[in-house]
């Protein structure tokens, strides 16, 4: 095999890792990032604390 197919056997290697790795953090590791459970906690801001 001659350098061209090294070339776009490299190439269709990084576009393989490159693909997926979006394909994993889309779909798999997004939904990781939703809390399951969880406490809602509401502050009052009064007088001087506002912005």
């Amino acid at each position: 095999m001659n350098r061209r197919i090294y070339r776009f056997c490299l190439v269709m290697v990084i576009a393989a890792a490159v693909v997926s790795g979006i394909f994993y953090y889309r779909f798999i590791q997004e939904k990781e990032t939703m809390p399951k459970e969880g406490t809602f906690v509401w502050r009052e801001m009064r007088g001087a604390e506002r912005i």
